[in-house]
Parts: structure tokens; sequence; C-alpha cells
């Protein structure tokens, strides 16, 4: 009889000694979360900023590209001969240098 009262004894105890080891993970893991969910939220408010930003990032250079495009001097077409050829001419390309002392060449 002592000899089972003993081995329920153990019993017990390591039952209880398991509950609290239990019971402090499960501490330490509603800390870990409670740091989780702060972590979160800080992300959450920088996506934010971050997607506002790029918003107006995306807006400013639209602008822009618009800006650029309205503004540009449009090139035409000319036919010319060459060598008894007809072939085209691009007249005013956008991207031509500028000639020396600051002119076009036409």
């Amino acid at each position: 009889m002592a000899k089972k009262s003993k081995k329920n004894d153990k019993r017990l105890m390591e039952t209880a000694i398991a509950l609290e080891i239990a019971k402090f993970q499960r501490d330490s893991l509603k800390a870990q979360v409670e740091q989780l969910k702060v972590q979160l939220n800080a992300a959450a408010v920088r996506a934010e900023r971050a997607e506002d930003r790029l918003h107006e990032t995306t807006v400013m250079l639209s602008k822009l590209s618009l800006q650029a495009t309205s503004h540009a001097v449009k090139s035409t077409i000319q036919e010319v001969l060459v060598e008894g050829r007809t072939i085209l001419r691009l007249m005013d390309p956008i991207n031509s240098p500028p000639a020396i002392g600051g002119a076009r060449q036409k």
C-alpha cells in the first residue's frame, strides 16, 4: 500500500510540475502574442504610409509624363528623292541635338 501511495505521490508531483511548465509557457506565449500584435500594427501603419507615398509618386510621374508628351515638338516627314529613289525623311526629330551655335538644323 505504501508503494502504491508513493507512485501516486510521484505521479501527482510530475503532473504538478508539468502543469507549472505549461502555465509558464502559456504566459510566455501570451506575452509574445502581444509583442507580435504591436509589431503587426506598426508594420501596417508603415505599409499604409508607403502606399500613400507610392500613390503620390505615381500621380506625380503621370503628370510629368503628360506634360512632357503634350509639349513635345511634333516631328514631320517629307518625301525626298535620293539617287532617283523616293524615301521619307524625318524632319524636326524630337531628340535631335542642337547645332553648333544653339540653333536647330532644318
